[in-house]
């Protein structure tokens, strides 16, 4: 049974095209590449869509879907449950679960792809051990450039250059280009990061040799050979199931040749003929054969390294609309982004990349043949483009990996004049007390087993504090819950506090927001055993979950993450639970600046003090000398959420989970917002 995928897109008013963005494009290209009859495509209009938005989408022929099953739809017809999240989206109805985001998507139909054709290897395109776009913007540099920076200034790029397409040739017009395509670019001049790199050049080096002293593939070896002035240059390419892994060698080969004259005339000349460049069979093997590997380049190819992934897919298809918006005219292009052009050249010449294109309506023959060309055609769009200024660029900013920042380290000066300045700002944390007092304790034994934390694979010696914990927030939603409120977990993980929250408050109905796919299963094992009816499953990044609640929570969402769970709840006029974790890990993102509060910001509290304040507040471990410096300063950062809440119009306590030490990160903040008196 195919897969039905929903995806922003409406047919145009003509009915020859489709009109889509740039994200829904990604992904048609990946479905039509892993196998376009294992999904049913459901296009829909937004109710609301302004003529801003319009006029940023794009356009692909709807003669090129005839072999995909597809249909149109608007966003009042879709099922309930679709309607909480943002496009791109999937329902499985039998395991009520809903999957949001591009990158959960793509990696979703890979995997649907994969099971009904393994002989593909279609899951080696998710990468070394599947994590090609696996975590969510907030972490992973890979997983913001694809879903959320380069769709967004890609876009604004495509609409600029349009908006200039009838420039004439003497008043040509100056587009910026978007800084993301320069990370890109400068990310694609940096040597792969790989796994085990060593491992991999030994095998490249044990395949080289043998195949060099294998009589039927030896022909093979010099055809990949040349010699470079004093240096013996070896290219190979290796066809993966998906593309091809390259290597080179430059190895200098002095002394090894018959003379210096014959030398110095070999550059540039192949080896396939010995007596043209004066090195025999003998000769090239001893340079071979003393090749360590060391002397083996694992070849930049693809995106993120040296085989093809997910992420390839994704900006291809946002570059070839920005060059089919300069009518596969390079117009200066090359000046700015060679290697980005270079990789395009090497990803045209893959014909299956050339068939799902196709079937997606692309033209992808005019753009082979733009970036095959000899010579690339120059200013027919009347468009010149500049670089834009790179001052307030961190090295963070165009760093691009899977797991690209760190947290913010402070020395111990730093900490005590950011102390200091909290102190003379004025700015005294206030602690109350949990709405249940001191009686916080859940009937464990009366529960049924599949509620407890334990049968979540929670370590024996870990199952009494993480019930403890579950106590405090289970007790304090209580509170502030009514029958009937739908009340999400966000950042579930394996759903501890969510199932438990549907136990004791069977006539709530309870979603549960994670990105992780692995921790969802373990949610949905325990539902299955509970035969749960109230609770809901959405694999989706927290921002991507639109659904109106009454009551959002967490236990130790990570860093940001908490920041992010308190902005859902405050724009939803919700109640909110939270016990924040990692403070050390709280940054910047493309939704969050700190501090938060307006009162913080009032009395000057830096970002970098900010920061300085979560480092330190992640030293709270027990009995060690820190301790009591890094709860104040855990209280200081979460009195910022707190007044930030306050500021919203809500009531907000500070509190500490019960006992102390069921955890070292044990703040609790529980807010409901003010009831409007009627007249």
């Amino acid at each position: 049974m195919a897969v039905t995928l929903y995806l922003e897109g409406r047919l145009s008013s003509d009915g020859d095209c489709i009109e889509l963005p740039l994200s829904s494009c990604a992904l048609l290209l990946v479905t039509n590449y892993a196998g376009p009859s294992s999904f049913h495509l459901v296009f829909v209009k937004p109710d609301k869509l302004n003529l801003e938005a319009s006029s940023k989408y794009v356009s692909i022929s709807k003669t090129g879907l005839a072999s995909t099953g597809y249909e149109f739809t608007n966003t009042a017809s879709l099922p309930e449950l679709i309607t909480n999240v943002v496009l791109p989206a999937v329902l499985d109805s039998a395991a009520n679960m809903v999957r949001s985001g591009l990158c959960v998507i793509i990696r979703h139909v890979i995997k649907v792809a994969h099971s009904a054709a393994p002989d593909q290897g279609l899951i080696d395109l998710l990468g070394f051990r599947q994590g090609s776009l696996r975590m969510c913007a907030e972490v992973s540099g890979w997983t913001k450039l694809c879903e959320v920076e380069l769709p967004n200034s890609v876009t604004q790029l495509v609409h600029n250059v349009k908006a200039h397409s009838g420039q004439k040739k003497d008043d040509a017009a100056v587009v910026e280009l978007p800084a993301d395509l320069l990370k890109l670019e400068a990310h694609y001049e940096k040597p792969p990061k790989i796994h085990n790199d060593d491992r991999q050049r030994r095998q490249e080096l044990s395949r080289l040799k043998a195949d060099f002293s294998d009589a039927e593939n030896h022909t093979d070896v010099l055809q990949s050979v040349r010699v470079d002035g004093s240096h013996l240059v070896l290219e190979r390419k290796t066809e993966l199931s998906h593309g091809w892994r390259k290597i080179c060698v430059r190895k200098e080969i002095n002394g090894v040749c018959k003379g210096a004259d014959e030398t110095a005339g070999m550059a540039g000349l192949s080896l396939q003929d010995e007596s043209r460049i004066g090195m025999s069979r003998e000769q090239m093997n001893t340079v071979v054969q003393k090749l360590t590997y060391l002397d083996i380049k694992l070849v930049h190819l693809y995106s993120e390294g040296v085989e093809m992934t997910i992420a390839d897919f994704c900006l291809f298809s946002y570059l070839y609309f920005l060059l089919e918006a300069l009518q596969f005219d390079l117009c200066g292009l090359e000046d700015h982004f060679p290697r980005i052009l270079t990789w395009l050249r090497h990803m045209v010449t893959l014909p299956r990349l050339e068939s799902a294109s196709t079937l997606c309506g692309f033209e992808f023959e005019k753009l082979k043949t733009a970036l095959l060309a000899d010579g690339a055609k120059q200013g027919e769009r009347r468009v010149r483009f500049t670089k834009p200024s790179m001052q307030e660029i961190t090295e963070d900013d165009m760093e691009l990996s899977r797991r690209c920042r760190t947290k913010h380290k402070a020395l111990k000066p730093e900490v005590i004049d950011a102390l200091s300045k909290m102190k003379d700002c004025g700015i005294e944390p206030t602690v109350g007390l949990h709405p249940c007092g001191t009686n916080v304790s859940l009937k464990w034994d009366t529960f049924p087993d599949c509620v407890n934390p334990k049968e979540g694979k929670v370590p024996a010696k870990r199952v009494e504090r993480k019930c403890q914990q579950l106590e405090n927030l289970v007790t304090a939603v209580q509170e502030v819950a009514r029958p009937g409120n739908t009340i999400v977990d966000f950042c579930s993980g394996g759903g501890h506090l969510g199932i438990a929250i549907a136990h004791v408050l069977p006539q709530c109905k309870i979603y549960l927001v994670e990105n992780k796919e692995e921790s969802l299963a373990k949610a949905q094992s325990r539902m299955a055993q509970m035969n749960s009816k109230n609770i809901v499953l959405y694999q989706c990044n927290m921002d991507y979950f639109v659904g109106t609640f009454d009551v959002g929570v967490c236990l130790h969402a990570c860093g940001s993450a908490t920041d992010m769970v308190l902005h859902q709840c405050l724009s939803n006029h919700a109640a909110f639970v939270i016990c924040p974790c990692c403070y050390g890990g709280i940054q910047r993102t493309h939704l969050l600046d700190y501090p938060r509060s307006r009162m913080y910001q009032d009395k000057n509290v830096s970002y970098t003090e900010f920061l300085t304040l979560g480092h330190a507040a992640d030293q709270t471990e027990f009995n060690i000398a820190l301790e009591q410096q890094g709860r104040q300063c855990m209280n200081l950062v979460d009195s910022d959420r707190a007044e930030l809440a306050r500021e919203a119009g809500y009531s907000v306590t500070l509190t500490s989970l019960q006992p102390l030490t069921c955890s070292p990160k044990n703040n609790l903040l529980i807010g409901q917002k003010h009831c409007v008196a009627s007249s």
